[in-house]
């Protein structure tokens, strides 16, 4: 049966208090102040364990100081400034161009330069650490004889592999947040090595520097060597190529000038089109030719028709001329130009022309001749001129088609030739590049001898050592509290039960148990008196009639708190009666001092004379009943009827009954006997059994259907309990001499 009375009561937080948050917030504050507690009780616990870590942490930290070899840090100070590596301006391509990353991925490269183990073999050698004694001395001990002699170039190495695996742990580099300087701090045992160590550091990160910069322009050079190479063989075989095909085809270009200016460039044209330029100009020429000349011939002709226009012939003629013309009109009107009439006149119109162009030619014969003659030239030249301007143009477009391969060969000289020339170039550049020497690491400050040791430090290694032994001692206190799952207060009693608290008992000799129980001022009889006062508020109707008490193992003070329970209610003048129903390690003839005679065995076993059964404590009258003889079969003798008649037989004699029960665990008799009794007391010895058996037990109880009242404490012990409410004021007041 589960008191929820002693359970601590829960917040109640009114409608109009607050907010919901708040409301929250409270309830989660009130939630964690069990775990606090549980967590300082834990503490409180292990109190001994947690200050025992800690104090042997300090003092292994002080050991350790005083013990640890002496360092000595010296720094060395660089500044590494955020440049570009180009140093001419048209020139890229030497090394990436970083301007488009971010600040960071710069400097981050510079760190890992610095912590890199090149540079730390670059220093071991530099300062022949792997020979120095004092470096072999500071970190060996002393100079190993192999170090005097010299060295195969196998053994150097890797003993200059080894030096700078050292030298990686002694060296740490600190950035300076939001600047550019970058802090170098070597520390060893020796102050004068450490200086020279960080000195050699920044120098030799310099050095390694300006190496990969030429490193990168050597490279540049020899890549740019064979590009050259590669290009200038390209632009040769295109060449020749471009040769073959114009004399196979017959292509021949000169280079000719549109422009007058003797410095506008030149562009390469063929014969022929050549050819068909001049042509063109001199047909334009004989055109103009023919038509002065077709123009003259015009004017010779009408000066001599004007001439003969004058004579009486010539007009007679063209007077009969223009008759006939009106006939052969009047014909045309009516007939076709065959029709004979027609014809006959047409044969007169034509001699009466030739009439009068030999009357003309008699009066302008010569003038007209010469210039007929000229015209006639002209027309000829012009004509071969277009003849020849015709030929030349077939032959031109002839040679623009089999120019088309041609000039595909040439752009392809071309390309190859301004390759050619701006690696040629480039190559001069990188030659320039190489030999300038442009560095963006500077040493700011210079390592000094340090005046005193960086490490140990008292203050920081005491300060770690109390965080080690405080991380120790709670990783310790945690381990031993799953570890140790016993119940060493009453709240764990409490929490692990998740029954009332019926009273604590205080730890004493089993010995002494029953006398001081038998003791009205012990304090044994002052926790039983509190264990029977809070047994009268169990119930509405006070003590049960009947109950029993019982134990997850033997061994907890069931039995004493059985007779103890009984006394204190026989003391008070409440009837009552011990019944030990332990039949297989029976206990109360021993508290009594009384043999183990009859008792609840021959009662189960048959006999009814109750009476004489029922014995009595010589000092203080209690009475009682013995366990009995043994049976061989005590889970069958409990599993009868004959519990039940037993307590009905002893009611009508005593207010109260109280049983001596078997402890739970491996047993039947206790779940058997709670079932019949109004109520049952559990005892939990203090730091005794595990909670997981507790439990279980407590669960076969309520299986059985067994009325639970509440758990008894026994054996507790204030002084290695962390219960922080202390229980010695109250069972100890009765022991104080007046005054106190």
């Amino acid at each position: 049966m589960t008191d929820t009375s002693s359970k601590p009561p829960i917040l109640a937080i009114p409608a109009d208090s607050g907010t919901d948050s708040e409301a929250r917030q409270n309830s989660g504050f009130a939630t964690a102040i069990p775990w606090i507690l549980q967590y300082w009780r834990v503490a409180l616990r292990w109190k001994w364990v947690i200050a025992g870590t800690i104090i042997a942490c300090l003092i292994a930290g002080a050991v350790y100081t005083m013990l640890a070899q002496r360092i000595y840090t010296a720094t060395a100070r660089v500044e590494i400034s955020r440049t570009e590596s180009k140093v001419l301006g048209n020139m890229t391509g030497v090394e990436p161009d970083r301007g488009g990353r971010i600040e960071q991925e710069f400097y981050q490269t510079q760190y890992n330069l610095l912590r890199a183990r090149s540079q730390a073999e670059r220093v071991a050698r530099s300062l022949n650490l792997a020979r120095d004694p004092t470096y072999l001395a500071a970190f060996g001990g002393k100079a190993p004889p192999s170090a005097m002699r010299v060295m195969s170039k196998a053994e150097l190495d890797t003993a200059t592999r080894r030096v700078a695996g050292n030298l990686l742990g002694s060296v740490q580099i600190k950035p300076i947040v939001g600047s550019a300087l970058v802090d170098i701090s070597v520390s060893t045992p020796d102050p004068e090595l450490s200086a020279k160590i960080a000195n050699s550091w920044a120098e030799n990160f310099i050095a390694a520097n300006l190496e990969r910069r030429y490193d990168s322009a050597s490279y540049a050079r020899r890549f740019l060597e064979e590009q050259l190479a590669v290009t200038k063989a390209k632009m040769e075989e295109a060449e020749r190529d471009l040769m073959g095909y114009a004399e196979r085809q017959g292509i021949l270009n000169i280079a000719t000038s549109d422009s007058a200016d003797p410095k506008a460039p030149t562009v390469e044209r063929s014969i022929t089109a050549t050819d068909l330029v001049v042509l063109n100009d001199a047909l334009n020429k004989a055109t103009i030719d023919r038509i002065a000349a077709e123009g003259a011939l015009k004017a010779a002709s009408g000066q001599a028709s004007a001439t003969a226009a004058g004579s009486p012939g010539v007009s007679s003629l063209r007077q009969r001329k223009t008759e006939l013309q009106a006939e052969y009109a009047k014909l045309m009107v009516i007939f076709q130009p065959d029709y004979p009439q027609a014809q006959a006149l047409d044969r007169q119109i034509k001699e009466i022309d030739r009439a009068i162009a030999a009357e003309q030619g008699h009066f302008g014969g010569s003038t007209v001749a010469t210039a007929r003659a000229a015209y006639e030239a002209a027309v000829a030249r012009e004509q071969e001129l277009r003849a020849r301007v015709a030929g030349t143009r077939t032959s031109l477009v002839d040679e623009r088609r089999r120019g088309v391969q041609y000039g595909i060969l040439q752009r392809e000289v071309d390309t190859n030739r301004e390759l050619y020339d701006g690696l040629l170039q480039r190559y001069k550049e990188v030659g320039i590049a190489g030999g300038v020497g442009t560095n963006n690491v500077a040493i700011v400050d210079r390592a000094l001898k340090p005046g005193g040791p960086s490490s140990p430090r008292l203050i920081s290694n005491m300060f770690t050592a109390l965080l080690i032994g405080l991380a120790l001692a709670g990783l310790l206190t945690i381990i031993l509290a799953q570890i140790d799952t016993t119940v060493r207060d009453p709240a764990e009693a409490q929490e692990v039960t998740d029954l009332p608290l019926l009273g604590v008992i205080p730890d004493t000799d089993m010995e002494l148990a029953i006398d001081e129980v038998r003791d009205r001022k012990s304090s044994q009889s002052e926790a039983y008196l509190s264990v029977q006062t809070a047994l009268r508020f169990s119930t509405s109707q006070g003590v049960p009639r009947s109950l029993m008490c019982t134990s997850t193992r033997k061994g907890e003070g069931k039995s004493t708190s059985s007779y103890a329970i009984a006394l204190s209610l026989h003391r008070i003048g409440r009837s009552a009666i011990v019944v030990d129903c332990d039949l297989r390690s029976p206990s109360v003839h021993r508290m009594a001092g009384v043999a183990n005679g009859a008792g609840t065995s021959n009662f189960l076993s048959g006999n009814n004379d109750i009476q004489s059964l029922i014995h009595h404590d010589e000092t203080d009258g209690l009475p009682f009943i013995t366990a009995g003889p043994m049976p061989p079969n005590a889970a069958e003798l409990l599993s009868s009827d004959r519990i039940s008649e037993l307590i009905e037989a002893l009611a009508p004699h005593y207010r109260h009954i109280v049983i001596d029960a078997p402890p739970v665990l491996g047993l039947a008799d206790s779940p058997l006997l709670g079932s019949k009794v109004d109520g049952v007391v559990y005892c939990v010895e203090a730091e005794g059994p595990r909670t997981n058996a507790i439990r279980y037990s407590l669960a076969r109880l309520r299986n059985a259907g067994a009325a639970l009242l509440g758990v008894v404490l026994t054996k507790f012990d204030e002084k290695r309990a962390y219960y922080g409410y202390g229980y010695e004021y109250g069972y100890g007041y009765a022991d104080a001499q007046p005054g106190e």
